[in-house]
């Protein structure tokens, strides 16, 4: 337990008649953060002059006096009227230096008795990170195990909602929204339509099902064949996703030849199973009113129930209708690399699946204007592939963006980059770059980069200079 000192001197807001300007809540903050325990920039490793901004940080209980959250409360109520985020949700999971770069929005949204409240954003070339408040207001629909189902954030081609904290006390969760894109713009809608709660996981779930037997009884497989282009296939997944997607036409089982139960999983059975191409093919239909909503995976270990690591690719298709609306994913089915009944000795079948309790739909929308964030520094580099590749580097607050003519042919593992400070640490990202959008790759960092503080980098062993753009 930490327990912080408490706060024996008098903050001084204002004295009747003066106008409460941002320099006195700047002040109310750095104040606040000194006596809580709080720090305002990201801790640097210097034991190796290596900055890793991947290492897990244990969570702090941290106690704050009662002289401590009058001061928050001022600066919360201050907040409120001057158009600043509201500390009291967000100072618990986020660091000072983040904070100070999110701007303002507080935009809020009321339906079902649900109020979502956007807290606040932040945007630089190529992606946004938004903050998203959840109360409910009448019921208990909010809770710890929320996670976001349908939703929509204008301007970006790839999004994530992440739920990163949640507060029983007030009934509140804050969800984190990660968007991506070339194309975003000032103006800014968050949209949600539906919740989930209550998941459930089973992990390394035992089928019980011998493979080699079922499989051994059947004479013969029959499959149809579906139209990228024409057929109800609502989506891909696997290590070779991209390379099925793109084929002329793929063969899947027929539906629901056989129905094979799954033990304590009563929103799915097996609906087929069979060889297709020299591949296994498992056949599964969600057929229970949450299963539309559940998800997971087969895998198959040995009989030491050691992970095999098996190739598998899935495939959703087919559509259901429910509420006049049209659905995809009626059925899922998982390509496996295995070509024959002899490869299925001594293997099992297991899966991780999660499933939810409740689904919960509404309208919360919010639209604002949030400015890109100016902070950052450019450089320049030339990458080899076939041919080289010019490349421009922009360092931001979030992360490292590559532009170029043919930069996303690069595999964002054959990228090596380290940033340099001014004291001599250094950041060594963990993660990868992403394929953002055509001649565009991106590291998105964990923590805040300090880009002031940034001198150089060093990119697939070349030395980048940087400088203000």
């Amino acid at each position: 337990m930490v327990v912080v000192e408490e706060i024996e001197e008098v903050i001084p807001i204002s004295n009747p008649g003066d106008h409460f300007t941002e320099q006195n809540l700047t002040h109310i903050k750095k104040l606040f953060y000194e006596k809580v325990g709080l720090e305002a920039n990201s801790q640097r490793n210097s034991k190796n002059n290596s900055t890793q901004l991947y290492k897990r940080r244990v969570p702090k209980i941290i106690y704050i006096p009662i002289a401590a959250i009058l001061s928050l409360t001022i600066v919360t109520g201050a907040a409120a009227a001057m158009g600043v985020i509201d500390l009291s949700s967000i100072l618990q999971f986020l660091s000072g230096d983040r904070i100070n770069i999110l701007r303002p929005v507080n935009k809020t949204s009321e339906d079902q008795g649900i109020r979502m409240q956007t807290l606040g954003a932040v945007r630089d070339g190529s992606t946004t990170e938004i903050y998203v408040a959840l109360k409910d207001l009448k019921e208990d629909r909010v809770n710890s195990s929320l996670d976001v189902y349908d939703f929509h954030v204008s301007g970006g081609r790839s999004h994530n909602a992440k739920l990163v904290q949640y507060d029983p006390a007030e009934k509140t969760a804050i969800i984190r929204f990660l968007v991506q894109g070339k194309r975003l713009s000032n103006r800014m809608s968050v949209q949600i339509s539906s919740f989930l709660l209550g998941a459930n996981k089973e992990e390394n779930y035992d089928s019980g099902i011998n493979l080699s037997e079922l499989l051994s009884k059947k004479q013969q497989t029959e499959y149809d064949t579906l139209d990228p282009l024409k057929d109800s296939i609502s989506g891909w997944g696997g290590e070779s996703a991209l390379e099925l997607s793109e084929q002329e036409f793929i063969h899947v089982l027929r539906q629901d030849q056989t129905h094979i139960k799954l033990p304590g999983i009563n929103w799915m059975y097996i609906s087929n199973i069979g060889f297709v191409d020299g591949k296994l093919h498992i056949q599964i239909n969600p057929n229970d009113e949450m299963g539309r909503y559940n998800h997971g995976y087969f895998f198959f270990t040995d009989d030491q129930g050691n992970k095999q690591d098996i190739p598998m690719n899935s495939v959703y298709y087919g559509s259901y209708t429910k509420g006049g609306t049209r659905y995809g994913g009626d059925y899922e089915e998982y390509i496996f690399d295995i070509s024959d009944i002899s490869q299925l000795n001594r293997l099992q079948l297991k899966g991780d699946f999660t499933s939810y309790d409740q689904f919960v739909t509404g309208n919360w929308e919010t639209t604002f204007y949030l400015k890109q964030d100016s902070l950052s520094k450019t450089g320049k580099a030339t990458l080899s592939l076939n041919e080289e590749i010019r490349t421009e580097i922009v360092v931001s607050s979030l992360g490292v963006t590559l532009m170029g003519k043919g930069i996303n042919q690069i595999t964002p593992e054959n990228l090596q980059m380290e940033l340099y400070l001014n004291d001599g640490t250094s950041i060594l990202p963990k993660s990868a770059f992403l394929n953002i959008d055509n001649n565009l790759m991106k590291w998105i960092s964990p923590q805040t980069i300090p880009v002031n503080e940034v001198n150089y980098l060093m990119l697939n062993g070349q030395k980048v200079l940087l400088q203000d753009p």
